[in-house]
């Protein structure tokens, strides 16, 4: 099957099990992990970034079509895809500098790194968005704390499901 597919392939996939079965998912009462973010992390590290923005725009939009939430996840994952080069840059530094990088072979520390600097950027827009009060900043910090951990451990489980069966 031919990259282009694969793509489109993980994004209808990440965006229904996120609005079908993740979005029904309440942990501790409101967290809710999201995923869906996944797919800015399997996007190829050089891809363009005028399609990347595009991309991530399209992928946060379809999430709030689904959860009818006015932009927030939008906003979110477009500011995720805009600070993806410099995130990919400092977790990997010369890889992605040289146009090495791979990220399904670089480490694993590497890889949880650069997973939780990008749900950190997209949780802190998401949930600054959906609180949108000084009055809330615990609920805030909670919702961006929990969502965050149970978010980066979901994505780093499913890359490595992926990977293994890659193999």
């Amino acid at each position: 099957m031919n990259k282009s597919l694969q793509k489109i392939f993980a994004f209808i996939g990440l965006v229904l099990l996120q609005t079908l079965i993740l979005n029904e998912v309440y942990l501790f009462g409101f967290v809710i992990p999201y995923v869906y973010i996944m797919f800015l992390v399997l996007l190829p590290p050089h891809a363009n970034r005028v399609q990347t923005l595009i991309l991530s725009f399209i992928l946060g939009l379809s999430i709030d079509i689904f959860e009818s939430t006015g932009g927030i996840h939008a906003s979110a994952t477009l500011v995720a895809a805009y600070f993806r080069p410099q995130l990919l840059h400092l977790t990997f530094g010369l890889s992605y500098d040289y146009q090495t990088l791979s990220i399904k072979h670089e480490g694993f520390f590497k890889k949880m790194t650069y997973v939780a600097l990008l749900v950190f950027i997209h949780h802190s827009v998401l949930f600054a968005l959906e609180v949108f009060s000084f009055d809330l900043w615990r609920l805030f910090l909670e919702k961006l704390l929990l969502s965050s951990v149970f978010s980066i451990l979901l994505i780093m489980l499913m890359m490595s499901l992926v990977k293994k069966k890659l193999r």
